[in-house]
């Protein structure tokens, strides 16, 4: 299989060191060379979409293909989308909102907000703000966390001080991309109102901005009306779909679905730097929301290929050609998103994906080549076709990668020769609830066809039997597969399950 060739890649990393060339087309003309960019996939599916709007116009607004493969509800510009990660810049204008007006201090330190909750030694609570938090620059780690808001289940902000205290390690100082700033943000900012972020974000950022088709609960739209995730698995199988995330998978560093239109309003705000009248969005609150917390470093890697030299409140700051731009992606299993905008040049960008066939390069590279129309690059035309030739055969190096990959942790000693086929009598000596304290959500386990059905809270998979005792588990056919290993005492009852190196006891 091809790859890209080490001239390409020079070439790819040498526009950046070009010098800022002058806007010689409007951004109009950008938007419908967009059109014959967009034309040249032969198969963007299930769904895409790109909007690009100035402050005031449209400039783009292409929807195209479906919202579920199986169903074939075709995708439009008012379904709601999963957008991951982007929530940051959502929540980033919240928390200048509520700074601003008195509710919760940027300023406030951790020990404020926890002034009994013993961090990890080296981190002292009373240096660190919430600003801090917001730009990924308290020196901490808690992976337990992030996977449990993220996927698993809704922590109670009680909560957080037991898991703080049980799994939270110190990490190298410095800015370091990451949920959990996010996430601790939001369980203060509930422990100190009353209220939650999603109630916050409702209330003081979508309904002012008028977002008839953004919530942070996927429960505010029928699953007909959403769009859901999907994975390519090849042609003899096609598309697996992801049902949407449950509210409680929907968490402050990555929980918003928003529709194509309304991106175009959120995109447009950020360009005029404050909301509409009435709104309670002013200049100062935009202002706040848009100024560098974090210094980054320009060499680091990131998704956009860009030198990237500030972290806002939810916005990576880069250069583009000599130009400021703000981006932000989203990226979760089945979707890949991604938005921009330029204060300089005046236009901003908003890609969604109901895959994650390579998308998460596609919708980064749809991004740049739009901006490489707008300042009318020299060399916009042959990167276009450089990215319609590299798309299809990305597609196919992914797809090999990820069965390489399933056939290897399949083979793993752990799960024997894969001969074990136990009845559903067998079966069903595994089925029940299995806890444990610090692992937070319990694991349920049921029978289900020829295998178990296991959920760790909402976060669920399939068990297939390996050998005695040890099941695969997978969410999907292209997940690795993590081994699944029950426990019995010397009578042969079973008593527990080890899943990801925590032991769960039966209850």
């Amino acid at each position: 299989m091809r790859t890209l060739g080490l001239t390409v890649c020079a070439a790819l990393l040498s526009l950046n060191a070009l010098p800022a060339p002058s806007m010689a087309q409007s951004p109009q003309q950008a938007a419908e060379r967009m059109e014959g960019f967009l034309a040249g996939f032969p198969d963007l599916g299930p769904g895409y979409a790109v909007v690009a709007v100035t402050a005031d116009d449209v400039l783009l607004r292409h929807v195209q293909g479906v919202s579920r493969a199986s169903t074939g509800a075709p995708l439009t510009a008012d379904t709601p989308v999963y957008i991951a990660s982007q929530t940051k810049a959502f929540m980033g204008l919240l928390a200048a909102r509520l700074d601003a007006e008195g509710v919760l201090s940027l300023d406030s330190t951790l020990a404020d907000h926890w002034p009994d909750v013993r961090f990890p030694d080296g981190v002292d609570p009373a240096d660190w703000t919430l600003r801090d938090l917001l730009s990924h620059q308290v020196p901490v780690s808690a992976d337990l966390i992030v996977i449990l808001e993220a996927y698993v289940t809704r922590i109670d902000p009680a909560d957080y001080p037991m898991l703080i205290e049980a799994v939270m390690t110190a990490r190298k100082p410095g800015f370091d991309y990451d949920n959990l700033g996010y996430n601790l943000y939001g369980a203060i900012l509930e422990t100190a109102t009353g209220r939650t972020w999603q109630d916050w974000l409702a209330e003081d950022v979508f309904a002012p901005l008028g977002l008839e088709h953004t919530s942070a609960r996927t429960s505010d739209f029928s699953l007909q009306d959403q769009s859901w995730n999907h994975i390519w698995t090849g042609p003899e199988e096609g598309w697996f779909e992801v049902r949407p995330k449950t509210d409680g998978q929907m968490q402050s560093a990555g929980g918003i679905t928003t529709s194509p239109n309304d991106m175009i309003t959120w995109l447009q705000m950020n360009l005029r730097g404050e909301g509409p009248d009435g709104s309670g969005l002013t200049g100062a609150i935009v202002e706040e929301a848009q100024t560098i917390a974090a210094e980054v470093s320009r060499d680091a890697r990131n998704a956009y290929e860009l030198p990237c030299y500030g972290y806002a409140l939810g916005w990576n700051v880069c250069d583009f050609e000599g130009h400021t731009l703000y981006a932000h992606g989203g990226g979760y299993t089945g979707a890949r998103t991604m938005m921009a905008f330029s204060p300089d040049l005046g236009v901003g960008i908003g890609v969604f994906s109901n895959s994650d066939n390579m998308t998460g390069w596609l919708t980064s590279r749809t991004m740049i080549q739009f901006l490489q129309f707008v300042i009318d690059h020299e060399d916009a035309e042959m990167w276009m076709a450089e990215r319609q030739r590299q798309y299809p055969q990305r597609i196919e190096r992914l797809l090999d990668m990820r069965r390489e990959s399933v056939e290897a942790h399949r083979n793993a000693e752990t799960f024997g020769d894969w001969s074990w086929s136990p009845d559903v009598e067998a079966l069903s000596e595994y089925a029940g609830v299995y806890e444990n304290p610090v692992m937070y959500a319990p694991v349920t386990i049921r029978v289900e066809g020829d295998g178990l059905r296991a959920a760790w809270g909402d976060y669920a998979f399939t068990g297939a039997p390996a050998r005695t005792d040890v099941f695969g588990l997978q969410q999907h056919p292209l997940d690795d597969v993590t081994p699944l290993i029950f426990e019995r005492d010397e009578a042969g009852e079973i008593i527990a399950l080890s899943y990801e190196d925590a032991r769960f006891e039966r209850r």
